[in-house]
């Protein structure tokens, strides 16, 4: 027993410094594990984090009628932030098309000019309801408008938004883009440009709502320049 406990001594002094490295290697080894996963932690508590203090824009419309006789309506919408805090929320610009979708299956499309007053009224809050605006000026042209050309076809306007704020965070600016008629979604900035660059090519044709009967005859115009083109061919 003796002589293989002398043995074994003789060993670990020849080995000595093997026993050295295999034990720091494992020290290494445990220590870079240890920091990988505290790094991972760290991503994911950061990335929940970012999470809680994204704001989730949402945006409603309704109807509201403005006199006491109920015949002379406005389109209200109404934006709330349903997650984390914001400040500084404002929309940047508005793009606004009138669409006839006429009865020969073309379609005429034209710019509007302030189709929406995006001067609404900022709540005190910075969660729930935020923001408010209306196209007050518009409602009213708007249906006189679809009512003269009930013969040409479908008229509806197609109106886009892009909004800014600031979060909690205190990040840069953030921004976003909705299509808020005839549908309410979020719109990627791939397609806002693609819309607004739409709307820039055909600005020389661009009108204001509100002077009717030179929007009809400019898209009856239109209707009989397509027809000229069609008969043409």
């Amino acid at each position: 027993m003796k002589n293989k406990i002398i043995k074994l001594r003789g060993f670990l002094k020849r080995n000595k410094i093997f026993f050295e490295v295999l034990a720091a290697t494992a020290l290494t080894i445990t220590s870079i594990f240890v920091s990988f996963k505290a790094n991972n932690i760290s991503e994911r508590q950061m990335e929940i984090m970012e999470s809680e203090n994204t704001p989730r824009i949402e945006i409603q419309r309704t109807q509201l009628f403005i006199d006491s006789t109920k015949t002379h309506q406005v389109s209200k919408w109404l934006v709330f932030n349903n997650n984390s805090k914001i400040s500084n929320f404002e929309i940047e610009k508005q793009v606004s098309f009138l669409n006839v979708n006429k009865k020969d299956d073309k379609e005429i499309t034209i710019p509007i000019i302030e189709y929406l007053n995006p001067l609404g009224k900022l709540s005190s809050q910075n969660e729930g309801l935020i923001y408010q605006f209306d196209n007050i000026y518009s409602f009213q042209d708007e249906s006189a408008t679809r009512q003269e050309l009930l013969d040409y076809g479908d008229v509806n306007v197609r109106s886009f938004i892009e909004i800014s704020y600031h979060d909690v965070l205190g990040r840069k600016k953030g921004i976003k883009y909705f299509q808020v008629s005839p549908l309410i979604q979020e719109i990627l900035k791939d397609e806002w440009d693609s819309i607004n660059e739409d709307w820039s090519s055909k600005s020389n044709d661009a009108i204001y709502l509100k002077y009717i009967e030179k929007n009809i005859q400019q898209i009856k115009n239109y209707y009989t320049k397509d027809l000229k083109k069609i008969n043409s061919k």
